[in-house]
């Protein structure tokens, strides 16, 4: 079967084009972490919206095309609660009234194995939640990989997953369960952890270059979806050999 061609990322004009997130983004985040209250949120609300938001937004504007090519139920809306996570914490249960990252995820729902774009005041990192959470009895990626482990790290060494990607625990401070994941080698690790984020850091070059950026998520994402198919398929097998077919790994370059 020939493979179709992959969709190129939005072109939009003006405000709406994406330019890549500025120095000023991550210097935003740094000073919501030493400065986390309402007063001094309020005071810096216009560099939220021009040097986090505008770019948020016009970056999932423009890679959209592509993650509904990658899976057409994916939301690609650029809002709140769709594919932007907001700052806001509900202080019932927090300290500190804002989050001092941002996420923007890619995915079915909340809580959903999803592919993301999470930022702090320490850089940027892009990879895939895996939901791994007992649901009806079962842990579907655990179950998946032991079950189908053979075509699992065939497909790790297919997409180019292995020793590109560190595997840790979500609200582990980043202690890796694998600092290189391999799947041969690491594959039984997973046991009973509920939620497990595979990620790597964008460098710095690349955080400011809107193609470098647009480039290195389509690349990252393309080869990492094979992980959602094992985390929310009961036939990963069958859907993973679909995804081979339509897509494959593609040849994605920045300029």
């Amino acid at each position: 079967m020939k493979k179709a061609k992959p969709l190129k990322t939005q072109k939009t004009d003006g405000d709406l084009e994406f330019k890549g997130f500025s120095k000023e983004t991550f210097k935003f985040f740094g000073q919501l972490y030493r400065h986390n209250s309402v007063i001094w949120f309020r005071k810096h609300r216009e560099e939220y919206e021009e040097y986090l938001m505008k770019p948020a937004r016009s970056f999932v504007t423009a890679i959209g095309p592509f993650i509904k090519f990658i899976d057409p139920t994916f939301d690609t809306e650029p809002k709140f609660n769709r594919t932007l996570v907001r700052l806001n914490r509900d202080m019932r249960f927090a300290k500190k009234p804002y989050k001092d990252f941002f996420l923007i995820r890619f995915g079915k729902s909340k809580w959903d194995s999803e592919l993301f774009l999470y930022l702090d005041r320490n850089g940027m990192e892009i990879g895939a939640f895996v939901n791994n959470e007992k649901s009806e009895g079962r842990r579907l990626f655990e179950e998946n990989i032991a079950n189908h482990n053979e075509a699992f790290v065939r497909a790790c060494r297919t997409y180019k997953i292995g020793g590109e990607f560190s595997a840790y625990e979500l609200n582990s401070g980043r202690e890796p369960i694998a600092k290189k994941f391999s799947a041969g080698r690491d594959s039984a690790k997973f046991k009973d952890i509920d939620y497990i984020i595979f990620g790597r850091e964008v460098d710095g070059a690349t955080r400011t270059s809107a193609d470098r950026l647009l480039a290195t998520a389509m690349k990252t994402f393309n080869r990492l979806y094979p992980l959602y198919i094992f985390s929310t398929s009961s036939n990963p097998v069958a859907d993973l050999e679909s995804y081979n077919e339509r897509i494959g790994l593609l040849k994605i370059s920045s300029k």
